[in-house]
Formats: C-alpha cells, sequence, structure tokens
C-alpha cells in the first residue's frame, strides 16, 4: 500500500494562527471598525481533500449576514479576483441544502460577501489596493463585478493594520526575523527556531509560540523548502505549471500525462536534495512512487 508523508504540517502559518474565531475577530475589527463577538462567527474554510480540489485560506461566516474570505499570498497574484469567485460559488453551493433550490420561485437569501488578501512578499507593493475581476475582462463591461481589498503585511512600524492588530502584527514579526536570520547566513532550521524564541520572549503572541512550537517549526520550514522546490524546478526548466500544461497534451490522457511530468518534476527535486515531504506535497506523488524514482535513477532516498 502506498503511503503519504504526514500532512500535520501542512496549513500555513497564517491559517494555523488565524484558525481561532477570537483572532478572527481581531483582524476583522482592525480591517473594519465593526466588533464581532466569537460566538457569532462560523469557520467555512475549504480544506480539499484531494489535489485537485478547490481550498481557501480562510472562510468564515458572521451569522447568516456576511461570508468573510481571507488569503495568505507570499507571492504577488493579480488573479485573486478570479480565484476569490471560484472559492466564493463552492461556498455558497455547499451551503444549500440542494443545488435544485436555485430554480425555486422563492428568492433565496445568501451572505454578503467580503475578500482580503494579506499580502508579504519580496515585490514592492503598497499597503493598501484594490483587485478587480473587471480589470481581466477581455473588454470594458458592468456586468460583473469582485473586489479584493489587498493588504502588505510586511513589517512597518508605519504600517497601520499591522499597528492596530496585535496578532497580524506578531505574524508578521516572526516572518520578517526568520528572513532576517538567513539573511544573516543562518540555516533555516536555525533561523526559525530564533525567530521563534524572540516571540516568546517579546510578548509577540508567546504562549501560542510556547504551546505550538514543534508546529510551527514544521510547517514553516515545510513551506519554505516548498517554495525553494518551486523555484528549483523553474530553473531546470521543469516548472509545475509547465509540466501540468505538458499534460494536457498527452495522447493517453490528461491523467497520465501529468502523472508522468510530474515524475519528472520529482526527478528534478530529488537531484536537488529537497525533502521527501517537499516533493511529495508539490507533486502529490506518494512516498513509494517517490522512493521508486530514486531507486530507478540510483539516487539515495
Amino acid at each position: 500500500m502506498c503511503m503519504k508523508p504526514k500532512r500535520t504540517y501542512k496549513d500555513s502559518l497564517f491559517r494555523h494562527i488565524f484558525n481561532d474565531k477570537r483572532r478572527l475577530a481581531s483582524l476583522y475589527e482592525s480591517l473594519t471598525g465593526r466588533k464581532v463577538a466569537p460566538r457569532d462567527i462560523a469557520i467555512t474554510t475549504l480544506r480539499g481533500v484531494f489535489f485537485n480540489d478547490i481550498k481557501n485560506d480562510i472562510s468564515f461566516r458572521i451569522g447568516d449576514r456576511d461570508i468573510i474570505l481571507m488569503e495568505h499570498q507570499s507571492s504577488w497574484n493579480p488573479n485573486m479576483p478570479l480565484r476569490m469567485l471560484w472559492y466564493v460559488a463552492k461556498l455558497y453551493s455547499r451551503q444549500l441544502d440542494s443545488q435544485e433550490v436555485v430554480y425555486r420561485s422563492r428568492l433565496i437569501p445568501i451572505p454578503a460577501p467580503e475578500f482580503y488578501v494579506f499580502y508579504n512578499g519580496n515585490q514592492d507593493e503598497p499597503d493598501y489596493q484594490k483587485l478587480l475581476l473587471s480589470d481581466a475582462f477581455a473588454h470594458a463591461a458592468n456586468t460583473l463585478e469582485l473586489t479584493v481589498d489587498c493588504y502588505n503585511i510586511n513589517y512597518s512600524t508605519k504600517n497601520k493594520l499591522l499597528d492596530s492588530c496585535y496578532e497580524l502584527r506578531c505574524y508578521s514579526i516572526f516572518v520578517q526575523k526568520v528572513r532576517d536570520g538567513i539573511q544573516n547566513g543562518l540555516e533555516l532550521r536555525t533561523a526559525i527556531r530564533q525567530a521563534i524564541t524572540y516571540c516568546k520572549t517579546h510578548d509577540l503572541m508567546g504562549d501560542y509560540f510556547q504551546k505550538n512550537e514543534s508546529e510551527v517549526f514544521d510547517m514553516v520550514n515545510f513551506k519554505w523548502d516548498q517554495k525553494r522546490a518551486l523555484e528549483v524546478a523553474k530553473e531546470d526548466g521543469v516548472a509545475i505549471g509547465e509540466a501540468r500544461g505538458e499534460a494536457r497534451g498527452e495522447a493517453r490522457g490528461k491523467l497520465l500525462g501529468e502523472r508522468n511530468a510530474m515524475m519528472k518534476v520529482a526527478l528534478s527535486l530529488l537531484k536537488k536534495g529537497l525533502p521527501v515531504g517537499v516533493i511529495t506535497e508539490s507533486t502529490n506523488l506518494s512516498l513509494e512512487e517517490v522512493r521508486k524514482i530514486a531507486k530507478d535513477n540510483g539516487l539515495a532516498f
């Protein structure tokens, strides 16, 4: 039987921190000025089980009136309005008791959506900007609009959102401390541990980092390695997105083509010495499949 590695570290640190009603209430108040009781929040995050399932970072309802979608991005993505459209459509369809209700004569009330992106990548972006779905239209049209409020959460003492939300500020400082450690020549694992220690000793969600130290380390170490895996694949001309494009042209079908393409990516990552957990997660191959690729190519595993 093919076994996959444990995925307790699959979540991002951002999602792990804010998968909490009290922290979500604090963040939402900082964004909107609106006080929300944690008891009125129902977390509705899409958690895909399979590779092609739709999954988002965080979504929650406030009673039956509002549905809030939040995404964290470490790479700037101008297509977030389109992605948010997919997410909210999936959430609406999941909320309905039956797909058939949309064909009834009675108007179906649905919660009003709000969309937020929190960006902390290396590309220079303003502290705040709006992204519009209509900007992607092939020609000007006013038939449909979706607006995403985007916030740059890279740490700065002048960032108003970070100043108003303690939990978001703690997260931003933690990420900056990891980056600073790496830039100063520390190995990733050491940089993460030092950042955790800094937060525990400087009143930066110290209780959270104390309680979840092992999980935080695994999540951040995994995500950083996964990002490196994507960069390595791209450098070798086997970018995962390109591999999936190659898959679509396979004569024996999309599934076989995608699997073959992902095997090429896995081989490239194995040669670069990436951790097996990162390789399985990036390619959706099983542990046994990656082991066989290594063996067939004379690579240590």
